[in-house]
């Protein structure tokens, strides 16, 4: 992720210590001067006083003229993990740049990277009669600067402006550019590889239920046809093409994938404000913030083991869907892109009591909630059938009103602390494989 920003023309200049030690040098020649009628004081104070104020229109009709490219690598990052990002500055200007010292603003304490040494910078248009060997031994026209960042919570975060402070040959007066403007950095939701040790679904048969995966250990169990126009080339099967001499397609398969939902309350009215649990301030949630997790590693995991994944929310529509099993990892990234933004949102209609939406759609079940409203649980019971296994995981220890609801309308709850680790609360479903059996425990009795 890259962009090359321009840096203003204008800068804010203002003399250093030393230049006001200039300033107060000849002002106290120019009382000794009148005092003592030496007018040979007269040229020194000139001196003194003429140097900074040179200095400073120096500063201010010269400022820096930079080009900044910025990159973050990696390019999404999760929260925890170390973010190093690339400044790369070229000068444009037709002068020279002195020596400067750079910070570049990050939303997190202390609120600056660096301070750090900028070099100087060659013109950035050389010379057309500038010999080639000259060219060669000159200064360069840019730099690489970079620093590294470990955002603790996810979220879209601005980083930049660059704040580059500079001087006169003589550090007399200094001035200060802004360079190029903010850049989005993406934190996303750390996901954890959940394992095998989740539930095991069945289907109404007692026979375990096929997920459908996309691999060439099977190419044999499929019915191929000659390629036309238009089919894409992803369906393409080699093997068959290979046999045949002409390109060879997959018919559409006879089976179609297992679908799995998720939903998870968004509503604000679902969620304690646990301020006192949060490193960072602007994380709205404790309970929240491990919801998010939780969706991201469950959603990522169901994903790449076949399902096609359904995440509803209860709220406003925040969250980006993953698309068809075939597509890859690149609906990942669009997915845990979308959860890096994700806000508690204003209530809204959840449609009739007692209705199930997602029509059509037959398969596991899981709710991520805190502390739901009445209309919230009234509407998740609703999303379940009969004959579908439903996981609720309940985080907090105040949740009593959700866990014996949902454990009343058939749903196997899990007890949830904020602090708890997303793939152990996976691994342990098992110990809550029935009503009955989740029932006996009480909210956060995890272990």
């Amino acid at each position: 992720m890259a962009r090359r920003q321009r840096a203003p023309r204008g800068s804010v200049a203002r003399l250093t210590l030393r230049g006001l030690y200039f300033l107060g040098g000849s002002l106290g020649c120019g009382i000794v001067a009148y005092g003592t009628g030496l007018t040979q004081l007269v040229y020194v104070l000139s001196f003194l006083a003429l140097l900074p104020l040179i200095a400073l229109a120096v500063v201010v009709i010269r400022p820096l003229r930079l080009d900044v490219t910025r990159t973050f690598s990696p390019r999404v990052v999760s929260a925890g993990s170390t973010s190093t990002v690339l400044l790369d500055v070229q000068n444009a200007s037709p002068f020279g740049s002195a020596p400067a010292t750079w910070a570049d603003r990050i939303p997190w304490p202390p609120g600056t990277a660096g301070p750090g040494a900028l070099p100087p910078l060659a013109p950035g248009r050389v010379p057309a009669g500038m010999r080639p060997e000259t060219r060669d031994s000159a200064p360069r026209r840019s730099a690489r600067l970079s620093y590294t960042l470990r955002p603790q919570v996810r979220g879209v975060y601005a980083i930049g402006p660059l704040e580059v402070e500079f001087t006169d040959p003589f550090g007399l007066a200094i001035g200060h550019a802004t360079v190029g403007t903010s850049q989005s950095m993406y934190v996303v939701p750390a996901v954890l590889p959940l394992g095998e040790g989740g539930p095991l679904f069945v289907s109404g048969d007692g026979n375990a239920r096929l997920i459908q995966r996309l691999a060439v250990g099977n190419e044999d169990d499929l019915m191929t046809r000659e390629y036309r126009r238009g089919d894409a080339l992803r369906r393409v099967h080699w093997r068959a093409s290979a046999r045949a001499g002409e390109l060879m397609v997959r018919q559409e398969e006879q089976r179609s994938f297992p679908e799995a939902r998720i939903l998870i309350d968004t509503r604000s009215d679902g969620y304690v404000h646990d301020w006192s649990d949060l490193a960072f301030e602007n994380a709205e949630s404790a309970a929240f913030e491990w919801a998010i997790r939780m969706v991201a590693s469950l959603g990522v995991h169901l994903h790449r083991s076949g399902y096609l994944v359904h995440v509803v929310e209860t709220a406003t529509p925040q969250i980006a869907p993953l698309g068809d099993v075939a597509e890859g990892a690149g609906q990942d990234l669009e997915f845990l892109l979308s959860l890096a933004g994700v806000r508690l949102a204003d209530p809204v209609a959840l449609g009739r009591e007692g209705t199930r939406d997602s029509t059509g759609i037959v398969g596991p079940i899981f709710a991520v909630v805190s502390d739901p409203s009445t209309v919230t649980l009234n509407w998740i019971v609703a999303q379940r059938r009969a004959f579908e296994e439903g996981v609720a995981f309940i985080v907090g220890s105040s949740s009593m009103r959700a866990w014996e609801h949902l454990a009343e309308a058939g749903w196997t709850c899990v007890p949830v602390r904020p602090g708890d680790d997303p793939a152990v609360v996976w691994a342990s479903i098992g110990r809550f494989g029935s009503p009955t059996a989740s029932g006996s425990r009480r909210p956060g009795e995890l272990r």
